[in-house]
């Protein structure tokens, strides 16, 4: 055999290599921008979310999926400073939203009456000088499976520049079972909404958030015990970017309602 045969398929081989490895990548990073654009991941659905472009068009953010082993995913964005409001919340979804839910819903929808555990466990990164906070958010509703909710609640993990929204309604607030102190918020946003604050901000999360519902529930009796828990969400709610690029990244995230 001639060295050029020898050599053309060797060039063959290599190239066929290179399309396989570069396949596999462009499959193991899966990507949207879409506006409202989904990518499940493992037993979990990733969104995009960018649901209030009006508060500052001109942006961009894609969302990307990771290992679905540990339910890992990333986000990047660039919003320039624009009217204050929230833009986009990318972010990882366990049960329901807006009618639409995750491959594996996870034990949701579960009535709150039930005092069901939210066992969760997550970690996470986040770069660029953004106006954000990073949150659990979890919706309520007197349906299984409505097209809108009827009630939130939000669980701050790490933030900056960001007020919840409405006012301060109790502060230094502990939770049977979760670490830390907390300040609860209340606000309304076409439904009521509850936010805890920690006093102290983390990057990881291991615990579970059964305690802040039944606060709300129970101790408080804003939230109709006879409705259902819809889900567990978490990512990152963007104001801005303020003229740089943004980012977060997202590791073993896990929520189920059992």
């Amino acid at each position: 055999m001639s060295q050029s045969i020898r050599l053309s398929k060797f060039t063959l081989g290599l190239s066929l290599v290179l399309s396989v490895a570069v396949s596999v990548a462009a499959r193991a990073q899966q990507c949207t921008s879409a506006q409202y654009g989904t990518i499940d991941v493992g037993n979990y659905m990733l969104q995009n979310d960018e649901w209030n472009l009006g508060a500052g068009p001109g942006g961009w953010q894609q969302i990307c999926a990771g290992s679905a082993g540990n339910n890992s995913w990333s986000s990047q964005w660039w919003w320039p400073t624009g009217s204050g409001g929230i833009k986009a919340y990318p972010s990882i979804v366990s049960g329901w939203h807006y009618g639409t839910w995750s491959p594996n819903s996870n034990g949701f929808p579960v009535k709150v009456s039930a005092n069901a555990p939210l066992p969760t466990s997550v970690s996470f990164s986040i770069s660029g000088n953004n106006q954000y906070d990073v949150a659990y958010d979890l919706f309520f509703s007197s349906a299984s499976n409505p097209s809108t909710p009827s009630a939130e609640l939000m669980v701050w993990l790490w933030y900056s520049g960001n007020q919840p929204a409405g006012q301060l309604v109790q502060s230094n607030v502990t939770l049977g079972g979760v670490s830390g102190t907390w300040d609860v918020w209340s606000g309304n946003v076409g439904w009521p909404v509850w936010t805890f604050v920690p006093h102290s901000q983390t990057t990881s999360f291991n615990s579970n958030l059964q305690p802040f519902v039944y606060f709300v529930a129970y101790s408080k009796g804003w939230l109709d015990k006879s409705w259902y828990e819809l889900d567990t969400e978490f990512g990152a709610e963007i104001i801005q970017s303020n003229g740089q690029n943004g980012g977060i990244t997202v590791n073993n995230f896990r929520a189920t309602a059992y």
